[in-house]
């Protein structure tokens, strides 16, 4: 049994280094005492240290700092300062000049502040004005330090919760003005998005009905294969879309010259009107030969401005004129022209702008069928007669309407 003996002595050398490790272990798990912090700061403000001296034991028994100011204005300053910390207790000596003053200014302008007035001999009218001032206690110095700690602990108590209810609403106000800012940017962004998703709907629907107009214009027209007819369905489509209006094609005779190939009269006396339209056959579709788009005349001084000397013919009205190109040849001129009083909307401009690529197309497309035997370099004009191009029908293909 020696050996037993001799393990139990072992255990036993052992025990007290261990406790010691365990003892040294706890001491440095141990956090370090936090210095205490004030949770409150006081101001006495009397001319003389009876009132601090009153207060003085009772405010270190509460642990809150406490700082001296002679006079009001003083105090006052030491209110305003911001480079020191703030005053959440004012206790103020009733005798002074202006205290009750001082007192009720403080309530409105710092309502987190609580003020307790001293009174040598307090009454009850002493203490119903302080109230009325905005003071939350009186206290009477004559009764001695009874009383004082009692009020000064409720009196840091209320300022505590003033002052906590302060903070927090500037922290409600600093996130309102946070998420009123944030609510203006999100209202200006979705502003916006509006502008630029009716912007989009505009051009959307602007192409909507350029393709709709595209659709309808191209299957009235594929199915016309000779010059009268296309002439006649595309005049009655133009009219259809604008309203009335006077309105000719001239198709190319020879270089620089042009003959009237079909026509609408609307307010043109029938006597003149052939006159007119030959007239404007020379004057005028060669100004748009070589000019490409579609040209708006919305006054009649523009138009004057267009044909000089020949504006006569068109003393007072409005025009829009456009040429039909295919691989840069002009293959007709369209021009439209009415009153004044009422000149082409931009609709009509977008329309005609739509369909003349579509009717030069076919215009070439005529061409070729009725020219398909011949070299390319031996089709005539589509100012030639027209039994160049097929076999029968009239020789002119002016329409009147």
């Amino acid at each position: 049994m020696p050996s037993k003996g001799k393990n139990n002595a072992g255990h036993e050398g052992a025990g007290p280094s261990r406790s010691r490790a365990r003892s040294r272990r706890r001491v440095i798990a141990q956090p370090q005492p936090k210095a205490p912090q004030a949770t409150a700061r006081a101001l006495v403000v009397s001319e003389t240290d009876a009132t601090a001296r009153l207060v003085g034991p009772a405010l270190g028994e509460l642990d809150v700092p406490m700082e001296t100011e002679c006079s009001i204005e003083a105090a006052r300053s030491r209110l305003h300062a911001s480079d020191r910390p703030a005053i959440d207790l004012l206790i103020i000596d009733g005798s002074l000049d202006g205290a009750g003053e001082f007192v009720h200014e403080l309530s409105l302008s710092a309502p987190a502040t609580a003020c307790v007035m001293v009174s040598a001999n307090a009454t009850l009218d002493d203490a119903v004005e302080a109230m009325r001032c905005g003071a939350i206690d009186l206290i009477d110095a004559s009764a001695g330090d009874q009383n004082t700690r009692p009020a000064l602990q409720a009196a840091i108590e209320r300022a505590r919760v003033a002052r906590h209810r302060e903070e927090r609403t500037e922290r409600l106000r600093r996130v309102c003005r946070k998420l009123n800012s944030a609510r203006h940017e999100v209202t200006s962004q979705v502003s916006d998005m509006c502008n630029d998703l009716v912007d989009a709907y505009r051009e959307l629907s602007g192409e909507i009905d350029k393709l709709a107009i595209c659709g309808e214009f191209n299957g009235i027209i594929r199915q016309e294969l000779d010059i009268e007819s296309l002439l006649r369905v595309v005049l009655e489509f133009i009219l259809a879309k604008s309203g009335p209006t006077n309105a000719a094609i001239f198709l190319p005779a020879t270089s620089d010259e042009f003959s009237l190939g079909a026509y609408v009269n609307c307010d043109i006396a029938k006597d003149c009107v052939d006159t007119l339209l030959d007239h404007l056959a020379d004057v005028l579709a060669p100004r748009f030969e070589n000019r490409p788009g579609v040209h708006r005349y919305n006054s009649r001084r523009d138009v004057h401005h267009l044909l000089g000397p020949d504006a006569h013919w068109l003393p007072a009205h409005t025009m829009v004129a456009f040429p039909c190109h295919h691989d840069d040849e002009c293959l007709a001129v369209v021009t439209l022209f009415r009153d004044d009083h009422e000149p082409f909307d931009v609709e009509t401009v977008q329309m005609l702008e739509t369909i003349s690529s579509l009717f030069s197309k076919q215009l070439a497309r005529i061409i070729h069928v009725h020219n398909r035997h011949l070299p390319k370099h031996q089709w005539g004009a589509l100012g030639d007669g027209v039994d160049e191009y097929y076999d029968d029908g009239p020789d002119d293909i002016d329409l009147a309407a």
